[in-house]
């Protein structure tokens, strides 16, 4: 299995990433498709999907959130804040051919597949940040 980081912008970028998965590489993805500066989850890019759907192996994702990086380095700064508090939540590991093979037995569109994908890995994503901001923030 490839292993894929769950938080792509261009279609350069995703070929990129994709060949990288191939070659049972890693890649670290923001899965919003760009900088948040915002404690709300974006709506997670269709681009995550595609990559999982179009790997020759179904790779593994590692989703994970973290909290408080908008104090060690703000936006439009150069240098890092030293003294903040960063939480990091990693979650289980999502294991994708379970995924694909249900989209399969559907008889789902690659649209359709893409799509639900994307959602599965949006939902855990959604989980950790509830965990994450009351770890931060003491919630």
């Amino acid at each position: 299995h490839s292993t894929m980081e769950a938080v792509v912008s261009t279609q350069s970028t995703g070929e990129f990433s994709l060949a990288e998965l191939n070659r049972n590489g890693h890649i670290h993805l923001f899965v919003e498709g760009r900088v948040n500066d915002t404690r709300e989850l974006i709506r997670t890019k269709w681009g995550v999907g595609r990559l999982v759907m179009d790997c020759k192996r179904p790779p593994i994702v590692i989703p994970w959130v973290h909290r408080g990086m908008e104090r060690v380095l703000p936006l439009y700064h150069t240098l890092p804040r030293m003294g903040n508090r960063v939480t990091v939540e990693i979650g289980k590991p999502i294991d994708t051919e379970p995924l694909l093979s249900e989209c399969r037995y559907l008889g789902l569109s690659s649209i359709a597949t893409r799509k639900y994908l994307t959602d599965c890995i949006e939902w855990e994503l959604r989980k950790l940040t509830v965990t994450v901001d009351q770890k931060h923030y003491n919630l």
